[in-house]
């Protein structure tokens, strides 16, 4: 399995890749600390005992694109884990993961669990403490 990206875009799922997607997330700090909005990022991992080859990653992707608004941002930020960056607060995390995990449920790959997170950003958050936060979450599962 490769993982690579041109700067912009995954060459495996087509989400964001790492850059594009830090420089999209420095920007809606940025927006959301002038406006006053609330900005909530996801964390999703797809956990199995067997390897996880391209299939499911690409699945995963699709499904994930598809339950989320035009303003969301999604990135591959490692192998099997994507992070998903959202204007609202919990309650509209947890609606984009119920969303999330109910289709990877139905159309997702028997075997491979989505493990869960999020956190919202709080003013004067650095990136890096707000990116660390979200790694150090204790992560939800949902499984077949």
């Amino acid at each position: 399995m490769v993982f690579s990206h041109d700067g912009l875009r995954d060459s495996l799922t087509r989400v964001a890749a790492p850059p594009f997607f830090y420089e999209s997330l420095k920007r809606e700090i940025s927006l959301s600390e002038r406006s006053e909005s609330t900005i909530t990022a996801l964390t999703l991992r797809l956990i199995s005992e067997q390897p996880i080859y391209d299939y499911p990653l690409v699945a995963f992707s699709e499904i994930a694109a598809r339950a989320l608004r035009l303003e969301d941002h999604i990135a591959r930020m490692g192998i099997n884990n994507f992070v998903i960056l959202i204007t609202g607060d919990n309650d509209v995390a947890e609606q984009i993961c119920a969303r999330i995990s109910s289709q990877w449920t139905l159309e997702g790959v028997p075997g491979i669990s989505l493990h869960y997170a999020w956190i919202s950003h709080h003013a004067g958050e650095s990136i890096l403490d707000f990116l660390n936060r979200l790694d150090g979450q204790e992560l939800k599962t949902t499984s077949f």
